[in-house]
């Protein structure tokens, strides 16, 4: 049976984790790798994946399906707007170039929803 003062020092590690992801985010200096991963990877509601659907499809101006830099770009400031993930984040560091290079896995320049999803998977 475990005992709340076996549990003091797992509830004291999280709260200074907590504090110290808190503390390098206020200076900006979580890596895109995480934002990203912890933006795309975390829970969301059928509302909110509607939403970032919506904001896909509309930050995609050329209709192709594949969102390049300025697409992406607006793409975090969409899902900014509507405060989803951790796209404020990246908007707020600037570290769109870091986010937009962890998602595009094959590394032709393009982000697709289908290399999106692999994170969001646990995939990619």
């Amino acid at each position: 049976m475990t005992s709340i003062r076996n549990l003091e020092p797992v509830c004291r590690m999280s709260m200074d984790l907590r504090r110290l992801r808190a503390g390098l985010a206020a200076a900006g200096l979580v890596t895109a790798l995480h934002v990203v991963g912890a933006a795309v990877a975390q829970e969301m509601s059928g509302a909110d994946r509607q939403a970032m659907i919506a904001n896909f499809l509309q930050a995609d101006t050329n209709n192709d399906g594949a969102l390049y830099q300025s697409e992406f770009e607006q793409l975090m400031k969409l899902n900014a707007d509507d405060n989803l993930g951790r796209a404020a984040m990246v908007v707020r560091t600037g570290a769109y170039g870091q986010a937009f290079n962890r998602l595009d896995t094959n590394l032709d320049g393009a982000v697709t929803r289908d290399e999106i999803q692999a994170l969001a998977e646990g995939r990619g």
